[in-house]
């Protein structure tokens, strides 16, 4: 990136206000947008209207944005606002001077005085008292200027024009809506060495890149899938995000509880949120759940090998009973004295006494293998197919149970003949259980009856 200075001879800046807000209050929604709300204490002269606010995010949603007294002042009203983004930077300065005197310091230290013709590429074509001259665009060279181009700021900046004004102090608050925050649950999970019991740590992450810190704020997190109106025109954003960092922290933790038809959870201390970070934060105190492990074949997902998943009733007896966000889960198991990762998988909210089944991988010593040994036409619109699934146990020792998943996509369909019982879990899938002995196999056999 080249390493231009710009020296600004007169700068002028309109007056605004760059208060540290008194009070922020920030609430984060699971899909790419907070809610924001600043109270700040500003000292008003009707000389200095239209008012402004810098410090804001530089992603926020203008049509949303909410200015308000809090000082008593009834007749105080906005009668116009305005969002400015245009943000300062050598190319837009460059860009704007286009045709406007400039000076440039060479490398060599010479200086060239004229008019900014041309910035294009590698190059500046300026035009000087003795001609055109084209100078290489390098990362040693200075540029002057006299002053800041009209339109360009260097902070994302609210403007209003107030009525009903006084002159001196005034508690305002302002809040909006902002893309460029969001966060997620991540689930740290030890499964015990049957897989009867899982050691479980939540937490959340929150990642911020609105372009805004908020220094000590209130922070609440909200679950639950909320709807937006469509965009006619949504617009295209550049990933803001160049780096992060994680800070932890477990000492006072999230309080939860219900709101409208979401989950809140308002964190019970003030943390600071700053801008290009990923703040962890514990979500509740450790817990031991009753879990189970078991395996399953699905030809659909895929044609040989079987699933492993660990399974637990999101239930108080069973050692939980918490509203769970979605979120990223990760086993681990002890391997003498280490531990190792297992797999992960991501949960959907999961309400309380819900099951949560977790896909940690597939396991290796476990084949299965389906195949249609036989086809009859019975009429135009039906059709009779026989199937086998042979299921295959490699383990010298361990005796397990196989659950075969089948779907049956057609209009009507009927199992007519089955050498293994099944539970019908909806109008497409069906479940078989079956035992397979340590180093040996078994064939499920059924008989399907297809019709259209």
């Amino acid at each position: 990136m080249h390493r231009l200075i710009f020296v600004f001879i007169l700068l002028m800046i309109l007056v605004s206000v760059n208060l540290q807000a008194d009070e922020n209050y920030v609430t984060v929604y699971n899909k790419d947008l907070a809610l924001v709300k600043q109270i700040r204490t500003v000292s008003i002269k009707k000389s200095e209207l239209p008012f402004k606010f810098t410090d804001v995010a530089a992603r926020l949603i203008p049509t949303s944005v909410h200015l308000r007294s809090l000082s008593g002042n009834k007749n105080f009203r906005v009668l116009e606002q305005n969002f400015e983004y245009d943000l300062v930077s050598s190319d837009k300065i460059l860009e704007k001077y286009i045709d406007h005197p400039v000076e440039i310091i060479l490398e060599s230290g010479e200086l060239v005085k004229g008019n900014l013709l041309s910035k294009s590429g590698r190059s500046l074509v300026l035009k000087t008292g003795s001609g055109i001259k084209i100078l290489p665009w390098n990362d040693n060279m200075a540029v002057n200027v006299k002053e800041l181009p009209e339109g360009l700021i260097t902070r994302p900046t609210l403007i209003w024009d107030l009525a009903g004004v006084k002159e001196g102090s005034e508690k305002l608050e302002v809040s909006y809506l902002t893309a460029g925050m969001s966060w997620h649950a991540e689930y740290v999970g030890v499964l015990n060495e049957s897989g009867s019991s899982i050691n479980l740590d939540a937490w959340v992450s929150v990642d911020n890149r609105c372009g805004a810190t908020y220094k000590d704020a209130h922070l609440k997190l909200v679950a639950g899938d909320i709807h937006r109106a469509p965009q006619l025109q949504p617009m295209q954003r550049r990933a803001m995000a160049e780096g992060a960092f994680v800070t932890l922290s477990a000492d006072k933790g999230f309080q939860e509880r219900e709101f409208f038809e979401y989950h809140i959870y308002d964190l019970e201390r003030l943390t600071t949120i700053r801008d290009k970070q990923i703040k962890q934060i514990s979500l509740f105190p450790p817990a031991t759940v009753s879990s189970e492990k078991k395996f399953y074949f699905n030809s659909q997902r895929d044609p040989k090998k079987v699933e492993v998943r660990v399974l637990f009733k999101n239930e108080k007896k069973a050692g939980l009973g918490k509203p769970l966000p979605s979120g990223i889960f990760r086993i681990y198991q002890k391997d003498k004295e280490s531990l190792e990762f297992i797999g992960e998988d991501r949960i959907d909210h999961t309400p309380r006494n819900e099951e949560v089944k977790i896909t940690v991988g597939k396991a290796f010593d476990l084949v299965g293998e389906k195949n249609v040994v036989d086809r009859q036409k019975v009429s135009k619109r039906s059709e009779r197919q026989k199937i086998e699934i042979e299921l295959r146990n490699n383990k010298p020792t361990e005796n397990i149970t196989i659950i075969v998943e089948e779907a049956f996509y057609h209009r009507q369909w009927n199992i007519e003949e089955s050498n293994f019982s099944y539970v019908k879990k909806n109008a497409q899938n069906v479940e078989f259980n079956i035992p397979v002995k340590a180093n040996g196999k078994t064939t499920l056999t059924y008989t399907v009856l297809y019709s259209w």
